[in-house]
């Protein structure tokens, strides 16, 4: 199948883009014992405590291993002090304190995990909320904790969540809180965009009722948001997470300075960073009233903190203005709260109250005196209004960025800084000189190590989503997407014709204060000069940014970038740059494509083919392009050179070397982004997800807002089995751009989460997007009807996915689907219609996936010829992968004969070629066929540690987490043969995923062992 990730391959951002100790017989399990061939927006498990929104957790190695289900955390299994809950969470039936047996998980932030659990010794349901290891040893983060449980238990009212114990087993430090069955304000506003007038009275009525106990107590929260407000099915709204919560008598920590919160819900004062008081819990109140009624936020703007700086100066637009059915003395209410000066404000909950009760008295008319309310627009005009917000936002941004552009210190290597090269003025009027310069201005300024060039495809789609969208990247545009995306700097320019010959001048501007960096003219004779002008006009700008290095050095090693007697080849290839940013692939190879015949010797033409194929999915045409590239290496710079080689490894699967060539890549230069993701891509080719994670992060740190960097840590993160972290970050890339591949993230993450209902609405929006959204979405659906253990309405959903492929020309996806299709008939003992899917899918494709999956089938059919004709193929091919395919096959191949020692011999080898999730089940298989139960609860366990790479058996955007399930059956097994009681939990858990199923002969087996 097409790869989904596009980005992977972007040339220019670089991103690549039967049981022996069992007196019972066991039915056969087939092999992969599951089909499936091929992205809910909120948080919104029917069931919570707590939602940490907003409080994303640190983005660290994950070092914490736990224990299998069931067992507790004691002496036997401590916890690693340096570890973290992020990527292993603890299990459900983890037992902590030999009290608290952990039931689901409900949220992770940035302290740490809540948890369902279930008090034995008092035999309760409660919420646990666990910090993690790694802040537990900051005295700071510990005492903020506390603060938590201190504070709020000052606070007992019916409208804030109880807060029962601190408590410390192993290492693990937890609070112990009333669990509410239930669901937050942010999931009924996702759900419902808005609630009626009276509805949301009441929500407020008992949140300000809560609040006021807080207050009373001297204790205002400062986080107050709709995901940390929750009502339950009786009709009761609690308060929750005093986690930011200070109290009025305390050490003075809310003093100016000190800015916390989440950015979205803040008050004026708190933007300020002001001494706060109960107003501030106020002002909140006032916004999400007004969401509430509205399904709207109050101050809109393209960033938080353009949304933060506009309620520090201006007057919210009056509720009844979107609806004039809502009351005018409620639209008063609200407008009262959200005054901008705290003194205007109400000064009391109870303030508050009284006048609700006022109005549903009837009484309001009377009582009520408010000046009249009108949006702070009407005031001041729209130009204004637009140039003193853009000055606000430099401003506060400014502090952030104040030291980024500062000369570096005498020997010191500068720190790494995001340049934006902004639309050049082409006062030619020759289109000639449309999108040809800037791409030559990119290479020239990354021949120093520390600058990384944003990436001008993702700025366009940002400026898009300004108050004034543009599609343009003129100065002004540049230098706001610059300012919302954490870019330094902007470079700027123009071209104007000067008799025969051109003025080319050029200016890099500070993107925060708006300062002239340096700037630089040349004066050419001709059209072709301009090609040798643009690397020296990069020298002064560099040398502003902190390069040392000297001019002559500088233009050695940009000598060969843009090599071309031809002006028009490069016009060329800028056109097809901004086509592949764009996502138009297709136009761009034949844009490329225009370049190379106006050059046969242009590098960065090859080069960026083999991208526009490596998008496409066209793996075989994108290695022939970047051999081709690579035929002109003497034609491309330092940084390009290890750019194109590293391509040409991940293409031909060649990891290691892919490492070591962008290891190498970013010793050089350690700010280039592209190497970072595709270093994270290599490792996941070899299965080392931890180390892809880290990788990921790096690009993250580089690029903070970028929507592809966010989706490859989502994609790591969840195969890492971390996925809160998954789901978050593609919200977080959902946010920035709404992307197919962010949908298919988000879905995984939810699948692994447990959130089916979830997962299914993500893909129904993923259906929606694009052809190829709606086939990995078609997949997706299946997977999770075959992971419910539904496999007649699984091969109807491909069926008509299999369909709609092969009428958009989808082949390799349509035959993925048959494979899938074939494996689920054999699940239902429908021998002659697997073998016929499996024989069509090969016809259609022979792609790694479909002949392994094919294979499969057919030898679970009976063809066992075939199937070894198969592996015999597979095994012939030069990459790792493939060959372990192959022995896994082998090894299947040798259990159905009964050669188990063989088949363990099988299996280990493919581990040995490459250690993947399904290489170790069936190892385990193998083993526990043998009646080595020891062994094989040890590949078991592995798995069930490594879960998170069971979405995607051959990650290539397929989800295929119905392999997962069988697992806890053989675990069951495995167990039962240990004579372990803890046998039938695993059962049980197997009939919790799939015992309403009526297909699977599994489900039969368990309850025969179980005694049912």
């Amino acid at each position: 199948m097409s790869d989904f990730r596009e980005e992977k391959f972007d040339h220019e951002a670089a991103t690549l883009v039967p049981d022996s100790g069992s007196s019972a017989s066991s039915p056969a399990v087939p092999a992969f014992q599951t089909p499936s061939s091929g992205s809910a927006e909120g948080f919104n498990p029917s069931e919570a405590a707590t939602m940490l929104e907003g409080t994303p957790p640190p983005l660290s190695p994950i070092t914490h291993q736990n224990p299998p289900p069931g067992q507790a955390l004691g002496p036997s299994s401590p916890v690693s002090p340096t570890g973290t809950f992020g990527s292993l969470l603890l299990q459900p039936g983890t037992i902590i304190g030999n009290r608290y047996r952990l039931v689901q998980i409900l949220g992770e932030g940035g302290m740490g995990a809540v948890y369902k659990a279930r008090d034995i010794e008092l035999d309760r349901v409660i919420a646990l909320k666990v910090i993690r290891p790694e802040l537990a040893s900051n005295p700071e983060i510990l005492q903020r904790f506390k603060q938590e449980l201190i504070l709020a238990r000052q606070v007992t009212d019916r409208n804030v969540i109880r807060i029962f114990d601190l408590g410390e087993a192993d290492g693990i430090k937890y609070i112990t809180m009333e669990y509410l069955e239930g669901e937050t304000l942010y999931q009924i506003l996702r759900r419902h965009g808005k609630v009626p007038v009276q509805e949301a009275v009441d929500i407020m009525r008992q949140t300000l009722s809560g609040l006021q106990a807080a207050h009373r107590e001297g204790v205002i929260h400062r986080d107050l948001k709709p995901g940390n407000i929750m009502r339950d099915a009786s009709g009761r709204v609690a308060v929750m997470d005093f986690g930011l919560a200070r109290s009025l008598e305390g050490d003075g920590m809310t003093r100016t300075g000190t800015m916390m919160g989440t950015m979205e819900y803040m008050s004026p004062e708190q933007a300020h960073a002001k001494d706060l008081d109960a107003r501030s819990d106020i002002f909140t109140v006032g916004l999400i009233f007004y969401e509430l009624l509205t399904g709207k936020m109050p101050y809109a703007a393209e960033s938080a903190v353009a949304s933060l700086m506009k309620r520090t100066h201006e007057r919210a637009v009056p509720v009844s203005s979107h609806d004039a059915a809502i009351p005018r003395p409620l639209t008063s209410i609200v407008a009262k709260c959200l005054e901008s000066d705290p003194k205007l404000r109400y000064q009391s909950t109870a303030e508050v109250l009284r006048d609700i009760d006022n109005w549903q008295e009837n009484g309001a008319a009377s009582t009520l005196r408010f000046p009249d309310i009108r949006p702070w627009a009407s005031d001041i005009p729209w130009p204004l209004i637009g140039m003193i917000t853009a000055v606000l936002v430099l401003a506060v941004t400014g502090f952030l960025f104040r030291n980024k552009l500062l000369g570096p210190k005498t020997g010191a290597t500068p720190a790494p800084v995001s340049v934006l090269v902004a639309d050049f003025q082409n006062k030619t009027s020759d289109p000639l000189f449309d999108d040809t310069l800037e791409p030559m201005f990119n290479v020239a300024l990354e021949g120093a190590s520390f600058i990384n060039a944003y990436n001008r495809g993702t700025a366009r789609l940002a400026a898009a989503k300004l108050p004034n969208p543009t599609g343009k990247l003129d100065e002004n545009a540049a230098r706001l997407v610059a300012v919302n995306e954490g870019v330094a700097a902007i470079v700027t320019g123009s071209l104007s014709s000067r008799g025969s010959g051109y003025t080319l001048s050029v200016k890099a501007i500070d993107a925060v204060t708006g300062k002239t960096l340096a700037n630089a003219d040349a004066n050419t004779a001709n059209k072709d000069e301009l090609l040798l002008a643009v690397p020296k006009l990069a020298v002064p700008i560099r040398e502003a940014l902190g390069d040392t290095t000297p001019e002559s050095v500088q233009l050695e090693k940009a000598a060969g970038a843009f090599s071309t007697s031809s002006l028009a080849a490069v016009h060329q290839y800028g056109i097809a740059m901004e086509q592949l940013w764009a996502g138009n692939s297709e136009e761009a190879l034949r844009s490329f494509s225009n370049a190379i015949a106006l050059d046969s010797n242009f590098a960065r033409a090859y080069g960026g083919t083999a991208s526009a194929y490596g998008n496409l999915g066209k793996t075989q045409d994108a290695e022939k392009y970047v051999k081709l590239a690579m035929e002109h290496v003497d034609r491309m710079t330092e940084r390009e050179r290890y750019r194109v080689r590293g391509l040409y490894y991940y293409a031909t699967s060649n990891y290691p070397k892919c490492i070591e060539e962008y290891g190498e890549l970013v010793k050089r230069f350690p700010a280039d982004n592209v190497a970072w993701i595709n270093i994270a891509a290599c490792y996941s080719g070899l299965r080392r997800i931890p180390e892809a994670v880290d990788a990921a992060k790096r690009a993250v740190e580089i690029t903070p807002k970028g929507a592809v960097q966010r989706i490859i840590l989502s994609f790591y993160s969840s195969y890492n089995g971390d996925f809160i972290v998954g789901e978050r970050e593609a919200r977080t890339a959902l946010k920035l751009n709404l992307s197919s591949q962010a949908y298919l993230a988000l879905a995984e993450a939810q699948l692994g989460l447990g959130q089916m209902s979830q997962a299914i609405e993500t893909y129904h929006k993923l259906e929606k997007t694009d052809a190829l959204g709606a086939s990995v979405a078609a997949s997706g659906l299946a997977d999770i009807a075959s992971y419910e253990g539904r496999y007649a309405d699984a091969v109807g959903i491909l069926d008509k996915g299999v369909a709609t492929d092969l009428a958009t020309k989808n082949a390799d996806n349509a035959a993925e689907k048959l494979a899938g299709i074939s494996h689920l008939q054999v699940l239902r003992g429908q021998r002659a219609p697997a073998i016929g899917a499996a024989t069509k899918a090969l016809s259609i494709s022979q792609s790694v996936p479909v002949r392994v999956l094919a294979a499969q089938t057919l030898l679970e059919a009976g063809e066992v010829a075939t199937a070894q004709k198969l592996a015999d193929g597979l095994a012939s091919e030069v990459q790792p992968e493939t060959r372990a395919y192959a022995e896994i096959i082998r090894g299947d191949l040798a259990l159905q004969r009964g050669q188990k020692n063989e088949a363990i011999k099988m299996f280990t080898d493919a581990n040995q070629l490459l250690d993947t999730w399904i290489g170790r089940f069936e190892l385990g298989r193998a083993y526990l066929e043998a009646g080595l139960f020891v062994e094989a609860d040890s590949e078991f366990d592995r798995c069930m540690k490594r879960r998170g790479e069971a979405l995607e058996i051959f990650q290539d955007n397929v989800p295929m987490f119905a392999y997962f399930p069988p697992l806890y059956y053989n675990q069951g097994r495995v167990r039962e043969g240990l004579k372990s009681p803890g046998f039938a939990e695993a059962y049980r858990t197997y009939l919790g995923i799939r015992g309403k199923a009526s297909e699977d002969p599994l489900v039969v087996d368990i309850r025969r062992r179980l005694g049912q």
